[in-house]
């Protein structure tokens, strides 16, 4: 059986691919105008604002400034006393205190109760409330402190405060405003200043702060040397061993010792580099008068600029959308709702 040749499809050629449509391109040139023009009118919104709402603007400027003025003049000026302090480090050869010459800086670098202190524990003792309390009380510093309330010619507090202030409120008056304590460890030193209306009180209080630190650390001394010194004169009653009894004889003169050092040194664990001053009329810390000024100006200004784009909205909405502008005077009012 004969199998029929089909005739053979001429073969077709590929259709040429299309080329893509691509996005029509816009110039810069053709989106630049349009921006800026844009930006333009915002820019020319904003400052016509601006120009609308001047005079609020320059009244409250003037206004702020004239207060914060008036303000700062009658702040009273603050002077602050300061003293620099350095730990007393253990001598190791030579003098220690010129009362005991060559023999008293052996003794002291031998037996080490030469005075030496911490910066850590200077700062310490002078941020301590115990220190505080007792210069307020030693002192009477209470009218010092609370001037304002405190009738000199009376002798005590003014007959129109129900509540005169107590040793508490003075603490906390003399660490938050008027003391002030900073250390540095790089050069081991430590100052000292306090804050007050008049500049002398200021010196003198300072003068106090310095005088009981030392006290306080020599008392500290005294009082364990004291301690020490009666258990051993205990020990040498109750022992009849005569070994024993030199050591104990030793130990009983290293505490004898280092009681009669504290009591020789006028600052003791410490010595004064800078000793405090009375400053001068000229050189107050406080108030900064032009900085007052300077920021109540520039807080007015943009208080004031705020407040003219929002009389700017509310106006905006009253014209165009008066039904929102009553809803929205409605709700301020605290007996309706909206």
């Amino acid at each position: 059986m004969t199998m029929e040749a089909k005739p053979l499809k001429p073969t077709q050629s590929p259709e040429p691919a299309r080329p893509r449509e691509r996005a029509p391109e816009y110039s810069r040139e053709m989106i630049a105008p349009e921006m800026i023009a844009d930006d333009e009118i915002n820019l020319l919104d904003l400052l016509l604002v601006l120009l609308r709402h001047k005079f609020l603007i320059t009244f409250l400027v003037i206004i702020a400034g004239v207060l914060a003025v008036i303000h700062s003049l009658s702040l009273d000026n603050i002077y602050r006393s300061e003293a620099t302090l350095s730990p007393r480090q253990e001598e190791k050869s030579g003098p220690s205190l010129p009362s005991f010459g060559g023999l008293g800086g052996i003794m002291a670098g031998q037996l080490g109760i030469g005075g030496g202190g911490s910066l850590e524990k200077l700062d310490v003792v002078l941020n301590s409330r115990d220190l505080t309390l007792k210069i307020i009380q030693k002192y009477e510093l209470m009218p010092v402190i609370f001037e304002d309330q405190w009738d000199a010619a009376a002798g005590g507090w003014m007959a129109d405060i129900e509540e005169p202030p107590t040793l508490q409120d003075g603490l906390k008056a003399v660490r938050e405003g008027g003391l002030k304590v900073s250390s540095d460890s790089e050069k081991s030193t430590l100052a000292i200043g306090f804050e007050h209306r008049n500049p002398e009180t200021a010196k003198r209080i300072v003068e106090y702060y310095i005088h009981e630190l030392s006290e306080t650390l020599r008392s500290e001394v005294l009082h364990d040397a004291g301690e020490n010194q009666r258990f051993f004169m205990e020990q040498l009653d109750r022992t009849s061993d005569a070994l024993l009894k030199e050591k104990i004889y030793e130990l009983l003169a290293k505490e004898i010792e280092k009681e009669t050092f504290a009591k020789a040194q006028k600052f003791y664990s410490f010595q004064v580099l800078d000793p405090p001053i009375v400053p001068d009329l000229n050189k107050k810390v406080a108030p900064k008068r032009s900085i007052i000024c300077i920021l109540s100006v520039f807080v007015a200004f943009f208080f004031a600029v705020f407040l003219s784009f929002f009389l700017e909205f509310i106006r905006k909405i009253r014209t165009e959308d008066p039904e929102r502008y009553r809803q929205i005077k409605d709700g301020l009012k605290p007996w309706k709702r909206i």
